[in-house]
């Protein structure tokens, strides 16, 4: 036999019909029917749970006395699913519609496509030739990330955090290496990112790899007497490398693209094409008058400077055997060091390094405190007898 229970809303009543369901197993089930009118059509949706008739009669009443029959042609799965919905977003006061426009936001946000690492790696290697970065700045790139996409052939949106630590701990190499290394494939993901590999709008997985901590990225300089020392014992090819290195403040990769023709001595500057440069951007070195000196033995050389890489790695190892407290770029930046402290003009010297004026007062500016400049830059080859400090190039 039915029951019936009434549910009204304004001028709009709802009946609930309770009767006998189907039986199963032995038990007895009860069956919920809400019977409604929309345009003048008799509709019934039926429940298994009294609460869910109930909520759904309650909500119909609301919305047929405010006019919103349209909302009403839900089926009773669909009901039961609005209903849940709205349950689990009241804790929030966040009305439904507004949790589904988010949410379809966020989808279309994390929509991607499938890229294989290695299709990535040639992608991102391509973008940077295209837009004239140097050469050694590429095949750095190219080198790091040939060796990580052999590790991971598989779509560069399945890889996360955990597994390129691991990696990057697998190479056995030193701090700034391994920040290297890191940096590389930062870019990388971020690259990813941008042509819809990665979701956008949200950080990278390797962008929360962490970096280690690293002293030998501190800023280290020479004093005169340690490069005097290492000047007077080194062999010609070494101290080619260690006057240049010191006098002009040119990076060392730089400096293994020279070649003769790019050093003006009528001029008085060393040229760094933009295709040889770090930053991809032309610029021209003054020759100081001490460097001059060392110079002049090789004014009618022709081709490059160096043969190669090895020359500079074994000029390296030379000094650390002297026990000179060696750190990389040291020599770069005992040049910028000493230069500023002669001549503070941060924007000129910063555009004889390639580099940035505010960096170069953050990492130079009164380091010199016992005023070495005039020394360093008095250093000349042994058969210049004369030790006078000669002026800075201004």
């Amino acid at each position: 036999m039915k029951s019936i229970t009434a549910v009204k809303r304004g001028n709009t009543t709802i009946k609930i019909y309770r009767h006998k369901g189907r039986r199963y197993k032995g038990k007895q089930y009860e069956l919920f029917t809400v019977a409604y009118r929309i345009n003048e059509k008799q509709l019934r949706k039926n429940f298994s749970r009294y609460k869910d008739a109930w909520d759904f009669a309650s909500d119909t009443a609301r919305a047929l006395e405010k006019g919103r029959a349209q909302v009403l042609s839900l089926n009773a799965a669909d009901w039961q699913s609005y209903v849940a919905a709205k349950n689990l977003l009241q804790p929030f006061g966040i009305p439904l519609h507004e949790a589904i426009e988010e949410y379809l936001a966020i989808r279309e946000r994390k929509r991607t496509v499938e890229k294989r690492v290695t299709e990535v790696v040639d992608e991102l290697l391509k973008a940077k030739e295209n837009a004239g970065l140097s050469e050694r700045y590429i095949e750095t790139l190219r080198t790091y990330l040939f060796r990580f996409a052999a590790s991971f052939q598989t779509n560069i949106g399945s890889i996360n955090s955990g597994a390129i630590t691991r990696w990057l701990d697998t190479l056995k190499v030193g701090p700034r290496s391994y920040n290297n290394v890191r940096q590389a494939i930062v870019t990388l993901f971020n690259f990813a990112r941008r042509r819809g590999y990665l979701a956008k709008g949200e950080t990278t997985e390797a962008a929360d790899v962490e970096t280690v901590p690293d002293d030998e990225s501190k800023i280290a300089i020479l004093k005169p007497a340690e490069l005097s020392k290492l000047l007077r014992k080194a062999k010609p090819d070494y101290q080619l490398y260690f006057a240049l290195a010191a006098f002009s403040g040119i990076r060392s990769a730089e400096l293994l693209r020279l070649e003769w023709s790019e050093i003006n001595f009528e001029k008085g500057h060393i040229e760094v094409k933009a295709g040889k440069a770090k930053t991809a951007t032309r610029r021209l070195v003054p020759i100081q008058p001490n460097l001059v000196k060392w110079l002049e033995p090789y004014r009618n050389s022709k081709g490059k400077l160096f043969r190669s890489r090895r020359t500079v790695d074994s000029a390296i190892k030379f000094a650390k055997r002297l026990r000179i407290p060696w750190k990389a770029n040291c020599l770069r930046h005992s040049y910028a060091t000493y230069r500023l402290s002669i001549m503070p003009d941060a924007g000129r010297i910063a555009l004889e390094l390639g580099n940035n004026p505010a960096k170069l007062f953050t990492n130079y500016r009164e380091l010199d405190r016992e005023n070495h400049g005039p020394e360093w830059f008095a250093i000349e080859p042994p058969s210049v007898k004369s030790r006078r400090i000669i002026p800075f190039v201004t």
